[in-house]
């Protein structure tokens, strides 16, 4: 049997070149056997590969174009490594240190590159005293968070149902790659009008782009529940005159924003009239009024989007209208983001010239910020069975400017808490752990 070639698709291939990882911590109970656990989680990551076997394969290019492809009999690599108490913290040290990600070397809990090849995913299984760490490297040119969490689901209960003796998990995934592939050039629309469509873009000549040098950054993490969530929703209701409604996430991206900006200017008081925009990225796959793409749909389907541009002295103002305003501009760049989106992208993309780039507007060592989230994970989706439930989940940020992330609710009581990685500027962000509405709503976790 021969190797086989996945294709991927304009989005895929003209993505961000990087790798993302994610590690979820696993504290035992006196009665687990990690042995035993871990030789469950090889099983579940056998039969998550069966069912998604491009998952093995390696991104190579054949004739020109970036692919996957899948040797025989691959299987996605796994590697198991037990730390002595000299070589890494104890699961207890590092639950009182909140898992924060500069306390710890990540690539301790990751298994090295290849230089030969390059994987599609990875994963390392690490023993430490109390517990277990699942370490996940997959290449963004494969997926989008909403199949990373796919791909990691699938392995988790696959796990579970192998200790419960249960019929192990399917999976079917939707790899239809034509609604996010160029459309045939259509010569009514120029490039500057396909970019006119992608306001959050500007196109410069290669030569042109000079990134700045960043300022030494320093990342905080931050906990808020569901009832801070509730009351920011509640302050903003009586504002909302140009949408319909606002989410959770909106409540708390509005905050953050308003909250850094805020920041900001007691830093820079002279960039109040600055504008600030939020940058953040939309997955479509639910924004498909043609219904030419699923849920299931495995591979990066999602775009920035861009909120604002919002007055930085209007946006820092601390009062209910302002949050509210802020959440309207989040939902407004929301509700303008589609399937058709990506297709925009994909043409401009198609038309640069070989001298040109596509860089966004925004300036994230200045007055804007990159808002990202994974709260879509929960504990019960990466349960291992026998009451083995994550208790952290974290992703080191590689982010080159200000952003922030939220993780996923991982708590055992009713009410949901949300983890906020933030990274700022170093003044900045001692000016924002000294703010007093940001500190009414959020707690200091690290």
């Amino acid at each position: 049997m021969g190797h086989t070639k996945y294709e991927l698709s304009d989005v895929d291939k003209a993505g961000i070149a990087k790798t993302v990882k994610v590690f979820l911590f696993y504290e035992f109970q006196s009665d687990i056997d990690p042995n035993s656990l871990v030789s469950s989680l090889v099983e579940g990551v056998r039969n998550a590969t069966s069912q998604l076997p491009f998952m093995a394969g390696n991104l190579e290019f054949e004739n020109g174009k970036l692919c996957i492809v899948l040797p025989p009999e691959g299987q996605v690599e796994v590697t198991t490594r037990q730390f002595k108490p000299r070589e890494q913290k104890s699961f207890s040290a590092l639950v009182q240190d909140s898992f924060f990600p500069d306390d710890f070397n990540f690539t301790d809990f990751l298994p090295e590159e290849p230089l030969a090849r390059k994987q599609v995913c990875a994963l390392q299984l690490s023993l430490v005293e109390g517990g277990l760490i699942l370490g996940l490297r997959m290449d963004h040119a494969a997926g989008d968070w909403s199949s990373l969490n796919a791909f990691l689901s699938l392995i988790c209960q696959s796990c579970k149902a192998y200790r419960g003796g249960s019929k192990m998990p399917t999976y079917t995934a939707d790899l239809n790659r034509a609604p996010y592939n160029a459309p045939a050039t259509d010569s009514s629309l120029t490039k500057q009008e396909y970019l006119e469509k992608l306001p959050m873009f500007n196109i410069l000549e290669k030569s042109q782009f000079k990134p700045k040098t960043p300022p030494v950054f320093q990342s905080r993490m931050y906990r808020i529940s569901d009832s801070c969530i509730k009351q920011l929703k509640a302050q903003c209701t009586p504002y909302l005159t140009e949408v319909d409604y606002i989410t959770s996430y909106d409540c708390i991206t509005a905050l953050v924003w308003s909250s850094i900006t805020r920041a900001r200017l007691n830093v820079h008081p002279e960039k109040s009239s600055f504008p600030s925009y939020l940058v953040h990225p939309i997955d479509v796959r639910a924004r498909d009024s043609e219904k030419k793409t699923s849920e299931r749909y495995f591979g990066n389907a999602v775009i920035g989007s861009q909120a604002g541009p919002a007055a930085a002295k209007a946006l820092a103002s601390n009062s209910d209208r302002g949050l509210a305003a802020a959440a309207t501009l989040i939902r407004q760049s929301i509700n303008s983001t589609s399937l058709s989106t990506i297709s925009h992208m994909s043409s401009v993309m198609r038309l640069l010239a070989p001298t040109e780039i596509l860089v966004p507007q925004a300036d994230f060592n200045d007055m804007d910020l990159f808002m990202n989230t994974w709260h879509s994970g929960d504990a019960e989706q990466y349960d291992l069975g026998d009451n083995v439930r994550p208790v952290a989940f974290r992703a080191p940020s590689s982010f080159p400017g200000a952003c922030a992330v939220v993780f996923p609710n991982f708590s055992r009581g009713e009410t949901r808490v949300f983890e906020v990685l933030v990274q700022l500027a170093v003044e900045e962000h001692e000016a924002l752990r000294k703010d007093p509405e940001f500190l009414s709503h959020f707690e200091i976790v690290r």
